[in-house]
C-alpha cells in the first residue's frame, strides 16, 4: 500500500507558526492512533479479516464475532468477510446494513457474490434484473459519502467443480465485465468497489488452473486465493494429509505474482482443522496458525488474510464459545500486522 507523506523539510517556518503546526501534528497523531495500528514503523500492515458464522447485519452479531475477537486477541481485524447470491431477494436492505454497521464498528467489507446461475447465464443476461438491484443498493449506499468501500469478489472460487459457475474460463470472463458494467451503469464510482478476482489456489486439472479465468490487470485490483489444510478431517476424503504453509499457499502466491506482478495478493478463503493423523489436536492447530501466520506475513506480495471462521466441511473455526486458538492470538502477535480503518483503506493505493 502507498500512502502519501508529507515532507516538513520543504517549508521555512517562523517561529509563531510553531505553536500551531504542533497542535495539527499532535491532533494527527491523535487521530492516527484512533483509527489505525500501524504494523513496522514505515510498512503497510497486513490485513487481518475473518468471515463469521452468522448475519452480519445486527450490532449483537458484529459484538459477539467481531468486537469480542479484537478484544480477546489483541489486535483489531480490518476485514469482514461475506457471501451474498446475486440474486438476493431484499438487496436494498441487505446490502446497506451490513456494510454500514461494518464500516461503523471500523471494518471493510469483503463481499464474495455467490449464483446458483452457470457462468454463461449471467454472461448473456440472464440475471441481469437481480444484478441492476444488486448495484443500485449499493450505490445508494456509496452516495452517503464518506468514502464508502467495500472489497467485491464475483462468482468466487470458479475454476471448482463445486460451484454452478463452475469450469468455463470463457463464460466466467464476460459474466465478471457484466457485473462490473452494470455496477458502473448504476452509478457506482470506480473509486468505490476494490474488484477482486478470486478463484480456488488448486484446480481438478491445468485447464482450469486459475490464470485461464484471469479477466486482465484492467478489470481488476486485487487478486485472491482459497486455500486450506484439511488435515484428516472426515470430508477431505481420500485426500487427508496435514499440509504445512508452504504447500497450502507457497505455490499459489508465485502463481499469481507472475500472472499479475501489479496487484496485491489476499488469501480471500483459509482454515485449517484440528484433526491429524492422531486424531484431534487442538495443540497441532495452533501450531498451524503460528507457522501459517508468520509465513504469510513475510510472503511477496500479501496484503490480507480472511479466515473462515466457522465449522463448515471440518472444524475450521478458532474463535467462538467452546474454543479459543492460543496460536492464532499467538500468530497475529506478529508487528507486521496490523489494523486499517475503513477511511484510511479506502484512500489507499493497494500494492504488492
Amino acid at each position: 500500500m502507498k500512502i502519501k507523506t508529507f515532507d516538513i523539510a520543504t517549508f521555512k517556518l517562523s517561529k509563531a507558526w510553531l505553536p500551531l503546526l504542533m497542535l495539527i501534528l499532535l491532533g494527527g497523531l491523535f487521530q492516527g492512533k484512533q483509527q489505525s495500528a500501524p504494523a513496522e514503523a514505515g510498512t503497510a500492515p497486513v490485513l487481518l479479516g475473518v468471515y463469521s458464522p452468522n448475519y452480519l447485519g445486527t450490532q449483537s452479531a458484529i459484538d459477539t464475532q467481531l468486537r469480542q475477537l479484537d478484544t480477546w486477541s489483541g489486535k483489531r481485524l480490518s476485514i469482514a468477510g461475506t457471501f451474498i447470491d446475486l440474486e438476493d431477494s431484499n438487496p436494498a436492505y441487505n446490502i446497506p446494513v451490513p456494510l454500514d454497521l461494518l464500516r461503523q464498528n471500523g471494518y471493510t467489507a469483503f463481499i464474495n457474490f455467490a449464483s446458483t446461475r452457470t457462468a454463461a447465464q449471467i454472461a448473456r443476461g440472464d440475471i441481469d434484473p437481480a444484478i441492476k438491484r444488486m448495484a443500485t443498493a449499493y450505490a445508494s449506499w456509496v452516495s452517503k459519502g464518506g468514502g464508502r468501500m467495500a472489497f467485491i469478489a464475483p462468482l468466487p472460487e470458479m475454476n471448482g467443480s463445486w460451484e454452478t459457475y463452475k469450469e468455463d474460463p470463457a463464460n466466467f470472463k464476460l459474466a465478471y465485465q457484466r457485473i462490473q458494467t452494470i455496477f458502473t451503469q448504476a452509478g457506482v464510482p470506480r473509486s468505490a468497489v476494490r474488484w477482486v478476482f478470486a478463484p480456488n489456489g488448486w484446480s481438478a486439472t491445468s485447464t482450469h488452473n486459475f490464470e485461464n479465468y484471469y479477466p486482465g490487470n484492467t478489470k481488476v485490483d486485487a487478486i485472491a486465493f482459497s486455500s486450506y489444510n484439511w488435515g484428516y478431517c472426515s470430508a477431505a476424503g481420500q485426500w487427508k494429509h496435514w499440509d504445512s504453509p508452504q504447500v497450502v499457499f507457497g505455490p499459489y502466491i508465485q502463481r499469481m505474482r507472475t500472472m499479475a506482478s501489479t496487484k496485491p495478493i489476499f488469501i480471500a478463503q483459509t482454515g485449517t482443522t484440528s484433526y491429524t493423523a492422531s486424531g484431534s489436536q487442538q495443540t497441532a492447530k495452533d501450531q498451524w496458525f503460528r507457522d501459517s501466520y508468520n509465513y504469510l506475513a513475510s510472503a511477496p506480495g500479501v496484503r490480507g488474510i480472511i479466515y473462515f471462521n466457522l465449522n463448515k466441511e471440518c472444524d475450521w473455526a478458532f474463535y467462538n464459545s467452546s474454543v479459543k486458538s492460543a496460536g492464532y492470538k499467538n500468530a497475529i502477535a506478529n508487528p507486521k500486522f496490523g489494523y486499517v480503518s475503513p477511511t484510511n483503506l479506502s484512500q489507499m493505493t493497494l500494492s504488492p
